[in-house]
C-alpha cells in the first residue's frame, strides 16, 4: 500500500520530535508548578479537592460531570500527601497543560517541519489567560486537552501514513479521554468519518475499523460501566444515559438561544486570550491549510474546530470562558501553520513575526499585572456577591495562583466564627473550602456545613424539619443575596453580619 501524497511529510527525526516535546514539557512545567496555588480553591477546584480527598467517583451533578478518571488518577497525590493535597492537585493541572503543550509544539512541528514553529507557537499559548489560570488549580479542561493534542497527534499522522495501529490508538485514546471529561465526545465524529473514508479508498482494511471499536470501548469502559451500573441500579436505561451525556446541565449543553447572565465577564475574559498573535496568524492558517496540508487534514482540523467553538460559544454557564480550552488549542493549530506561511514569504518577515511572538510572550503576562488595578481605577461590571478575603478583579484576571490564599483565609476565619457548634448556611462555592479545610486542619469539627441540602434538609420544602434539626444551635450564612439563600429563610429570618465577622448570623424573626 503506498502512501498519498501530500505537500507535507510529518518526517521530523524521532530523536528531535522527543527533545522538542521534552523541552516544551519541562519549560511549561516550571512555570506552572512555581505559579500553581499553594493551598485549598474556591469553586468547582475546591469541589475537586473535596471529591479526591473523599473518594468520590461520581460526585452529585450527574454523570457527565464525573470525571472518573480524574478522581482516580488524583488518587496516587492523596498517598504522596494527604495534608498538601490541595496544592498538589492544583499542581497536577499544570502537569496536565504542560503535557499538552509539548503535543501540541511536537505536531505543529510535524506539520511545518519547523521546530521553532512548534516551540513558538505553543509559547504563546501557554502564556494565555484561560490557558495559565486553569493550569494553575484544580481542574480537568487541562487534562481534557491534554488528550485531545495527543489525539490531533495521532490524527495528522494517520491521514499522513495511514497505519491501522494509529487509528486504533486514536479511538483507545479518545475512549480514555471520555472518562476524563465527555469533550473527548466533540471531535469523534470526525475520526469516525476519517476512519470511513480511509477505509473506503483501501488506505486501511475494513478489519480495522473493528479494532478500533474494540479500542475505543476498552479505553472508555470504566465511564461507559458507571452508566450501565447507574441504568441497572435505577431501572432507567434514557435516564443513566442522559446522566451520562447531559448529566444536570442539559439545558446548558443544549442550549440554542440562551447567553449567560454574566455573558460580558466571560467575554472579557476569554478576550484576555488573544493579547497575542493567535488570532491574526491562525486567520492565516486557515486561509493557507489546505495548500499546506491538504484537504483531508485541514477538513479535519476545520470541524474539529468549529465543533468546538460552538460548543463554546453557545455553552451559558457562569464560569464559560474556562470553556475556551479546546477552542484555543484548535485557534492554535492555524497559528502554526500561518507562523510558518509568513515565515516563508522573507526573511525580513520572518524576522518580524518571530519578534512580534516573542513580545506577546512577554507582554501578556504584563498585562495580567497591571489589569486589575486598570479595571479599579476605570470602573467594572462587579458580581453582586463578594467573597470575603477575595479581590475579585485579582482573582479573575490574574491567571497565577501561587500567593491566593483567600479561601483558605476565609474558611479558617468561618469556622472559627461558627465555632463550637455552629450550622454554616452556604453555597457551592464556599462550601467546599470549609470542607476541606475542617477535613485537613480538623479545625472546629463540631461546626456543620450545611452543603446543599445535607445535613439538616431543604429549607424551602421542610422549614420545620430543618429548624427541629438545628435546635438550638446557632445558624450562620456565607451571604444574604436571595440565589444563594432559600428564598424562605429569607423570609423568616434576619442576616446581621458583625463588623469585624466574615459571615452572617442568622436570627429568626418568631423568637
Amino acid at each position: 500500500m503506498t502512501d498519498p501524497p501530500l505537500p507535507y511529510r510529518p518526517n521530523l527525526p524521532p530523536h528531535w520530535s522527543v527533545k522538542l516535546w521534552v523541552l516544551t514539557f519541562a519549560v511549561f512545567l516550571v512555570l506552572y508548578g512555581a505559579t500553581a496555588q499553594r493551598t485549598v480553591s474556591w469553586q468547582d477546584s475546591g469541589m475537586f479537592q473535596w471529591r479526591v480527598l473523599r473518594s468520590d467517583y461520581t460526585g452529585e451533578l450527574g454523570l457527565a460531570l464525573a470525571h472518573p478518571l480524574y478522581i482516580a488518577a488524583s488518587q496516587v497525590l492523596v498517598e504522596i500527601s494527604r495534608d498538601h493535597l490541595p496544592f498538589l492537585l492544583n499542581a497536577f493541572s499544570g502537569v496536565a497543560m504542560a503535557v499538552a503543550l509539548a503535543n501540541l509544539a511536537v505536531m505543529i512541528s510535524l506539520l511545518t517541519q519547523k521546530r521553532w514553529v512548534g516551540l513558538l507557537t505553543a509559547a504563546m499559548l501557554g502564556v494565555a489567560h484561560s490557558v495559565w489560570w486553569l493550569s494553575t488549580i484544580a481542574e480537568v479542561y487541562t487534562w481534557s486537552v491534554a488528550g485531545l493534542t495527543g489525539e490531533l497527534l495521532l490524527l495528522v499522522i494517520l491521514l499522513s501514513r495511514p497505519r491501522w495501529y494509529m487509528l486504533v490508538g486514536l479511538a483507545l485514546l479518545n475512549g480514555v479521554g471520555l472518562c476524563v471529561h465527555n469533550f473527548a465526545l466533540l471531535p469523534l465524529p470526525v475520526y469516525i468519518v476519517v476512519a470511513l473514508v480511509l477505509i473506503i479508498r483501501r488506505k486501511l482494511p475494513a478489519w480495522s475499523l473493528a479494532a478500533a471499536a474494540g479500542a475505543y470501548l476498552a479505553g472508555s469502559g470504566l465511564y461507559l460501566g458507571m452508566i450501565a451500573e447507574l441504568a441497572i441500579h435505577s431501572g432507567d436505561w434514557a435516564g443513566a444515559i442522559r446522566s451520562g451525556l447531559l448529566g444536570d446541565y442539559s439545558e446548558q449543553v443544549l442550549n440554542l438561544s440562551d447567553v449567560s447572565k454574566h455573558w460580558k465577564s466571560n467575554i472579557a475574559l476569554s478576550a484576555m486570550n488573544f493579547g497575542n498573535l493567535l488570532a491574526p496568524l491562525a486567520a492565516v492558517g486557515w486561509v493557507h491549510m489546505r495548500r499546506r496540508l491538504g484537504k483531508a487534514s485541514s477538513i479535519a482540523i476545520a470541524a474539529i474546530t468549529l465543533i468546538h467553538i460552538i460548543f463554546f460559544i453557545r455553552y451559558p454557564v457562569p464560569d464559560q470562558f474556562t470553556f475556551i480550552l479546546p477552542t484555543l488549542v484548535m485557534f492554535s493549530v492555524a497559528a502554526g501553520i500561518g507562523l510558518d506561511v509568513l515565515g516563508d514569504l522573507s526573511r525580513r518577515w520572518r524576522i518580524a513575526v518571530v519578534t512580534v511572538s516573542l513580545l506577546s510572550v512577554v507582554w501578556q503576562p504584563a498585562f495580567f499585572v497591571v489589569g486589575p488595578e486598570l479595571i479599579e481605577r476605570f470602573g467594572s461590571a462587579r458580581r453582586d456577591r463578594e467573597l470575603p478575603f477575595r479581590d475579585e478583579g485579582r482573582y479573575w484576571l490574574v491567571p497565577w495562583k501561587h500567593n491566593e490564599q483567600s479561601a483558605r483565609l476565609f474558611a479558617e476565619a468561618a469556622l472559627r466564627e461558627a465555632s463550637p457548634n455552629g450550622v454554616i448556611f452556604c453555597a457551592d462555592t464556599a462550601s467546599f473550602p470549609l470542607l476541606v479545610v475542617q477535613e485537613l486542619q480538623g479545625l472546629s469539627p463540631q461546626v456543620t456545613i450545611q452543603y446543599r441540602t445535607q445535613p439538616l434538609g431543604n429549607y424551602d420544602r421542610a422549614s420545620e424539619a430543618f429548624r427541629a434539626a438545628l435546635g438550638d444551635r446557632p445558624l450562620y450564612a456565607v451571604t444574604n443575596i436571595p440565589r444563594y439563600v432559600p428564598q424562605k429563610l429569607l423570609q423568616d429570618a434576619e442576616f446581621n453580619k458583625p463588623s469585624q465577622g466574615v459571615l452572617y448570623r442568622v436570627l429568626w424573626k418568631d423568637r
